[in-house]
């Protein structure tokens, strides 16, 4: 109980943070992340974004492969589009090839009820608008209580936790961060869980870092940073 009182401190006293979204992002051009195995690169995770009049698009491509003595344990190569109007996601799209299974997300805002209709290869249905799309980009996931997968368009619920301040080293610079625990469960009172690590930069809000033990250590560095002129 304790632990989780200090997470709300920590977001109550950090309104800026709370209110931010993709304004931050207004002078970047795009964000690559490798994908790391074990510490062994095994692939990329880039973000392209274009501001155009009341619309904020954010592109994705993401390729990797992970092998055991040489025999692929997971392999992904997919893209996506999401949409934003004013601030609000009004729509998704992704077409992913994971082992050879095609994957894909098909998402859209509907205004009036007020929730996404999601047409995915693993989920079909509805789901209140507040939810958010699981993209690393997106410092907001550290606030949002529904994840929706950028795959399969699955629906998961989540918990966050501030952890502690972190000086990190991402090649030769260091970054002052916020280290937090993500807590992912398909039903909150699941026992099966996801657990993620996440370093935001304190300065630009922008997630650094990521890291889960699944079959091996995964970690998502940010490698590259290219701003507008």
């Amino acid at each position: 109980m304790k632990f989780k009182l200090f997470s709300l401190f920590f977001f109550l006293i950090y309104p800026s943070f709370l209110n931010s979204h993709e304004s931050h992002y207004n002078k970047i051009k795009s964000i690559e992340m490798d994908v790391l195995r074990n510490g062994k690169k095994i692939g990329y995770n880039k973000y392209i974004f274009t501001a155009e009049n009341d619309f904020f698009i954010v592109k994705n491509e993401i390729n990797f492969v992970a092998k055991i003595i040489g025999i692929n344990l997971l392999s992904i190569n997919g893209s996506s589009t999401e949409t934003y109007r004013n601030k609000k996601l009004v729509k998704y799209q992704s077409r992913t090839i994971q082992n050879k299974k095609n994957k894909y997300n098909d998402l859209i805002l509907d205004e009036k009820d007020k929730v996404y209709k999601i047409n995915g290869s693993s989920f079909t249905g509805i789901t209140p608008s507040n939810a958010l799309i699981g993209s690393w980009w997106n410092h907001n996931i550290l606030k949002s209580n529904i994840i929706i997968s950028p795959l399969s368009g699955s629906l998961k619920h989540q918990e966050v936790y501030f952890l502690s301040k972190e000086t990190i080293k991402i090649d030769n610079s260091f970054y002052d961060t916020s280290l937090f625990k993500i807590v992912m469960k398909k039903q909150k009172d699941n026992k099966k869980k996801e657990e993620f690590n996440v370093w935001l930069d304190e300065k630009s809000k922008i997630i650094l870092k990521v890291s889960y033990s699944k079959l091996g250590n995964w970690e998502y560095i940010v490698k590259n940073i290219e701003k507008f002129n």
